[in-house]
């Protein structure tokens, strides 16, 4: 049974009891309408205003001895009005300027200011205008039995690890959009409520989206190469991912070049070796405990030197708690100035994986999300909120164990699978 069977059938019961139908002119409709009008007022007033940009901190009181103008002498023989126009104007050409201010942040833009190249808009649009009339049909009206109706939908949603500021926003617009409706008769209600819930999950989804594909080809008409920085916890299937991604690269065409930048882990340089060995890339690697950005860049001045399309780094996972390790990922973002920084989450951890994705957005931007393990993820809800709660999109999802099984992430294939 499907998410939300079970809503749909409740939906159909209380259409075939006229629960929540009102009839035209009639008291129940007139409170539906302003109830409407409310709901509607409610969530424009709710939306959050834009952060205005951090301000710089004062710049710090220079010390009274440092590069102090020495005070005119008290016998100097006193200027004419033509040396005191220039010594004036010297004193204000040496006056600090006013710091530029910075240009707000394009979400189509990467952490280094690369262009992304956006997704195809989805083809599939619910529009309520078409199952809406402007007169006759039915019209949806609140009340205890709606109220219960969504609660149940409100639980569905939350038992598939979706997070709770997602679930919440995603019923108010439900509500919002059903109450003080007047829908066609030709249609069954169950269906248009349907219709109105899965264009809400998808514009979750499609929060920020880009292609990846398009941008890796965007991308590699720039001289040098293509970086990509692959970032993440512990345990989420990083180095695995590096290996898909390149595989898919390589059969797109593209020369790729592997970094081996997690030094700290046991055995990751020989794991990613292995990889680079069956899908016959060059691997750049040292020895455990050597420095990640080191490694980096030496793979990046390789590829150069040689012609190579694409480096892929594979970063040693960082719990999104620990900030001197998370530092070390600052580092290597520094001196690498990758295209994109790829954030790998486990799709099986849940909101867990959520929260990771959100603070480690915090400590180090990411330009997009991959997610793993999406074959064994029956719930989906880390896929419908990572976007939500970082602003940035899933590009990319793991569905299987084969280099092969990396494929772009479609919101339409996610929510036929849980729907």
């Amino acid at each position: 049974m499907g998410l939300f069977d079970r809503f749909k059938k409740m939906m159909k019961r209380t259409e075939d009891t006229e629960e929540i139908i009102a009839t035209e002119d009639s008291i129940e409709a007139e409170e539906a309408l302003h109830q409407k009008r409310k709901l509607l007022e409610e969530i424009e007033s709710r939306k959050p205003e834009p952060e205005p940009e951090p301000t710089p901190p004062p710049p710090e009181p220079e010390d009274e001895w440092d590069e102090q103008e020495p005070e005119e002498a008290p016998f100097s023989k006193p200027l004419d009005k033509k040396e005191r126009k220039k010594a004036e104007r010297k004193k204000a050409e040496t006056k600090p300027k006013s710091p530029k201010e910075k240009p707000k942040a394009d979400p189509m833009e990467t952490t280094t200011g690369f262009k992304l190249v956006p997704s195809e808009p989805a083809r599939i649009e619910v529009d309520l205008s078409e199952s809406e009339v402007s007169r006759g049909g039915m019209i949806i009206r609140g009340g205890e039995v709606l109220d219960g109706i969504l609660e149940e939908l409100e639980t569905d949603l939350l038992s598939v690890d979706m997070g709770h500021t997602a679930v919440e926003e995603v019923v108010q617009a439900l509500r919002a959009t059903i109450i003080g409706s007047r829908i066609t008769t030709r249609k069954d209600l169950s269906q248009v409520v349907d219709d109105a819930l899965r264009a809400s999950l998808r514009k979750l989804l499609e929060a920020g989206y880009w292609d990846f594909d398009k941008t890796i080809q965007s991308l590699s008409a720039e001289e040098g190469p293509v970086v990509i920085m692959v970032v993440g916890v512990n345990g989420t299937g990083k180095t695995t991912t590096t290996a898909k991604m390149a595989h898919r690269l390589t059969d797109a065409g593209y020369s790729v070049v592997l970094a081996a930048a997690d030094t700290f882990r046991a055995g990751a340089i020989d794991q990613l070796a292995t990889h680079a060995d069956r899908l016959g890339v060059r691997c750049i690697s040292s020895q455990r405990g050597g420095d990640s950005a080191a490694i980096s860049r030496d793979a990046v001045e390789s590829a150069a030197a040689r012609g190579d399309d694409i480096v892929i780094i594979d970063t040693a996972g960082r719990m999104q708690n620990k900030t001197n390790l998370m530092e070390e990922l600052r580092k290597v973002h520094r001196v690498t100035k990758p295209h994109l920084v790829l954030f790998v989450a486990d799709a099986l951890a849940g909101n867990d994986a959520v929260e990771q994705a959100k603070v480690f957005q915090s400590m180090l931007r990411f330009d997009g999300a991959v997610l793993c393990k999406m074959d064994t993820d029956a719930n989906g809800g880390a896929a419908l909120s990572i976007a939500h709660t970082t602003g940035r999109p899933i590009v990319l999802a793991g569905v299987g164990q084969g280099y092969e099984d990396l494929i772009p992430f479609d919101p339409e294939w996610l929510l036929d699978s849980i729907l």
